[in-house]
């Protein structure tokens, strides 16, 4: 999905900022469930968010799909299912298939010219339909962890809320047929299903039109609106200084003293603060005319994402390597205390390796995208759910681990 930043990103940053790396391994260790006590509903649907110094804020939680003209149906199915294996070597590849119940007969069918091949840093495989939907159980969701953990796959690895699964498909006009085959095709951790094989489940739909319907339906993602309870008993002062950081002091102070005006009090949207970046983007889905015709591609992923977030004019160099280390190294330092408005969280593995890059918002609320694909929208998520989906990557017995960096700017 979105691995830009991975180990070499953790080691660098463990000498770069005093105390990163010490603080992926002892800092904040996040559970699925955290913050779940923090919230309460309320009785039109929303839910109100723990009190802090963003004030009184409450959400509504809605889903979102990619538009029908932005999903390539005919494209996907005819490129065929390819997994890349990071690291792996074709005496490791062949051990790994030896752990699982695959026969005889299926490993050397994976194992085959036409499927099988070696790159410097990994294994291919081009396996067809039918070897894709054959698979069993263990070896599935053996092979899916693994291919989370590298952005390759990121066309090919989608993820889904295990309780939204029936809502989203009933509402889709999907056959069961196609639900029961995906199913089959899906692994489950947590909260969550994770998916691979999309060109396999769309050969096996028979009409095109069903195959928008399943596609759409995969890019369905659980987002929320966000609102702020503002009345002539809001603290101004105090909520101008948290929902002012990044040069909008002036706008928001001036937009928030006049709704606590109202009599009775007011919700205000969040995105009437938010920078002109993120407001453009969020709830929207990329489109290939969004990067340019000619010349390289921009790599808009999370941390592309995290680091334009207060940018009027995005750089495209967030989307590098390179460019992520350049600007963390120059002008963002680990946060001394409780995380604010603006701030970059990571998410990291145990070991150091990076998963995830967001942007904190307030209390469990983080701005994100979750990969660089169409099928990934720009949203508001909960930390915690991004915490279960990306468990993926995680033995069942480790936790992420959260770590916030603040531009120097706002320090």
């Amino acid at each position: 999905m979105h691995r830009l930043l991975y180990r070499l990103l953790a080691i660098i940053l463990g000498c770069l900022l005093v105390g990163t790396l010490a603080g992926f391994i002892t800092g904040k260790r996040v559970g699925s469930d955290e913050a779940a006590d923090r919230r309460r509903p309320l009785p039109n649907g929303s839910i109100l968010c723990k009190p802090g110094p963003w004030g009184e804020l409450s959400y509504t939680p809605f889903s979102i799909a990619a538009p029908d003209e932005l999903l390539p149906v005919r494209a996907i199915e005819a490129n065929g299912t390819r997994w890349f294996f990071k690291g792996y070597t074709a005496d490791s590849f062949i051990t790994l298939l030896q752990t699982t119940s695959l026969t005889p007969e299926q490993q050397n069918q994976l194992l085959g010219p036409a499927v099988f091949g070696v790159r410097p840093d990994g294994i291919e495989l081009t396996p067809t339909s039918d070897m894709v939907i054959s698979l069993p159980q263990d070896a599935r969701g053996k092979m899916y962890q693994i291919l989370a953990q590298s952005d390759e796959n990121g066309d090919e690895v989608n993820f889904m809320p295990r309780e939204a699964l029936n809502e989203w498909f009933a509402a889709s006009g999907v056959s069961p047929d196609t639900v029961a085959l995906f199913k089959k095709l899906c692994c489950q951790r947590g909260g969550y299903l994770m998916f691979s094989g999309v060109s396999a489940m769309l050969s096996r739909i028979p009409t095109y039109e069903e195959k928008l319907h399943f596609l759409k339906a995969l890019t369905r993602q659980q987002t929320m609106l966000l609102r702020l309870h503002l009345t002539p008993e809001s603290d101004v002062d105090a909520l101008a200084n948290y929902w002012g950081t990044g040069c909008w002091h002036t706008d928001v102070r001036t937009m928030i003293e006049s709704l606590t005006t109202i009599p009775g009090g007011t919700w205000m949207s969040i995105m009437m603060v938010l920078p002109p970046q993120p407001t453009a983007e969020i709830y929207d889905y990329p489109r290939i005319v969004d990067n340019p015709l000619e010349g390289p591609a921009v790599n808009r992923d999370c941390a592309w994402t995290s680091l334009n977030f207060f940018r009027d004019t995005p750089d495209p160099s967030f989307g590098t390597m390179p460019g992520v280390l350049k600007e963390l190294k120059a002008n963002y330092r680990p946060v001394p205390g409780s995380p604010r408005y603006g701030d970059v969280v990571l998410f990291a593995r145990p070991d150091g390796f990076i998963v995830h890059a967001a942007v904190y918002i307030a209390d469990d609320i983080c701005f994100t995208k979750n990969g660089s694909t169409l099928m990934h929208p720009w949203m508001l998520s909960t930390t915690s759910d991004i915490v279960q989906q990306f468990a993926f990557q995680l033995d069942p017995d480790q936790k992420l681990t959260i770590k916030y960096f603040r531009n120097k700017e706002f320090l």
